[in-house]
């Protein structure tokens, strides 16, 4: 995605500032920013699995997942489209306050984050890329565990809000009854 979280390398440099659409958004006062390229972002997500979401209303999409550092750092960064039927779910190994911003993301996104029950607590509609140094954070104040970046729009046509529960079967794991 693009542009945002927090990982384990951020606690052993606290200073590190990432330009991402799925790296955390800077702390405030830091100045390091890292060099990022489309042939690092391609690479890895090259060999990336797939989760099934579905919404709400029964409707499904497949969505990389974003469970490694590269990933979870890179997202939808230097993409210049998101399918109708794709996103990335970012999985984290801590359920935490998980900023994100949209540094070298193309497109706009529905950014929406979700508890450890995998219920929406926070939905950030049609997100804007950033084109300047400095970009704007976005994501709630309450600990999510996991976040769905989609294609923008697809929040107000699934019709979802906060509180509805997203089925996110993992490669793996055996599919819910419907």
């Amino acid at each position: 995605m693009t542009g945002r979280r927090r990982l384990a390398l951020a606690a052993v440099v606290p200073s590190l500032v990432v330009a991402s659409a799925a790296w955390p958004a800077p702390p405030v006062g830091t100045s390091i920013v890292p060099i990022f390229d489309r042939a690092a972002a391609e690479r890895a997500f090259a060999d990336a699995r797939h989760a099934e979401v579905r919404f709400p209303g029964g409707r499904t999409i497949a969505a990389q997942i974003a469970d490694t550092t590269e990933r979870i750092m890179y997202g939808y960064m230097f993409r210049p489209e998101v399918g109708d039927g794709e996103g990335i779910v970012f999985v984290f190994p801590e359920a935490g306050a998980h900023s994100f911003w949209m540094k070298n993301t193309l497109v706009p996104l529905d950014i929406i984050w979700m508890d450890e029950t995998r219920a929406i607590i926070h939905i950030q509609a049609a997100t804007p890329p950033c084109r300047t140094e400095t970009c704007p954070s976005y994501g709630p104040m309450r600990a999510a565990s996991y976040v769905l970046e989609v294609r923008t729009g697809t929040a107000a046509r699934e019709g979802l809000k906060r509180g509805d529960r997203l089925t996110i079967v993992f490669p793996g794991e055996p599919a819910p009854a419907r």
